[in-house]
């Protein structure tokens, strides 16, 4: 089996618009960190693991065309809303873990992969991105319930209890409301509701998506 260095996940749902641009963005950060880091002389590994949490739209038949574009990539359909990480500490098989769940800016992303690739366990873009060593997501994502923002908050409260701190960057054009709505995606875990952890949607889907799961 090839060795595996850097493993992409990608909570989705509800992605049909977005998700090719996901992979691309994913192909294009790797093509970065492989242009500036190798180990033992050969390029760094790439895989991709589409992780779809029960999708309303066409994201499944995105996935089926793009998995036939992209070899690296590996899809996970189906599962419990608020799951796609803990699944994902079950299979990624790459070193480094980089979860990113909307567009983000390859060069900030390549910075995080690059952190974690130079000895740091997590590199951190609040409410964008997460870059960690595999030992740490194997630790703390098996049991998340929620995304990326959840994800980000249990990782540094993690690493604080072992005396570390994480690489952070904050994002450039974030916004007061942008940092408030990123607090309260990470907050969610914290009452049963990390299934609400996801792309901020506007105020009207996110009532939506909170009365459908609690009635």
């Amino acid at each position: 089996m090839i060795h595996v260095d850097i493993s992409v996940l990608l909570p989705l749902r509800d992605a049909e618009g977005t998700v090719a641009t996901l992979v691309q963005i994913a192909e294009a950060i790797h093509a970065r960190v492989a242009s500036r880091h190798h180990v033992d002389g050969r390029a760094l590994a790439l895989e991709i693991l589409a992780l779809d949490e029960r999708s309303g739209d066409n994201t499944s038949s995105m996935l089926s065309v793009l998995h036939g574009q992209h070899p690296e990539l590996r899809t996970l359909q189906d599962l419990d809303r608020g799951s796609a990480l803990r699944c994902a500490a079950r299979l990624a098989r790459g070193d480094v873990w980089l979860v990113f769940d909307r567009p983000v800016v390859p060069e900030l992303a390549a910075w995080a992969v690059g952190q974690v690739i130079v000895g740091q366990r997590a590199a951190i873009v609040p409410g964008e991105i997460l870059a960690i060593h595999r030992s740490v997501g194997v630790d703390v994502l098996r049991t998340l319930d929620g995304g990326l923002a959840v994800a980000q908050r249990v990782v540094a409260r993690h690493l604080r209890r072992l005396g570390e701190t994480p690489a952070q960057c904050p994002a450039p054009t974030a916004t007061r409301l942008d940092r408030a709505l990123v607090f309260l995606r990470g907050q969610s875990g914290r009452v049963g509701l990390g299934f609400l952890d996801r792309p901020v949607p506007t105020l009207r889907e996110g009532a939506s998506i909170l009365r459908s799961r609690l009635l």
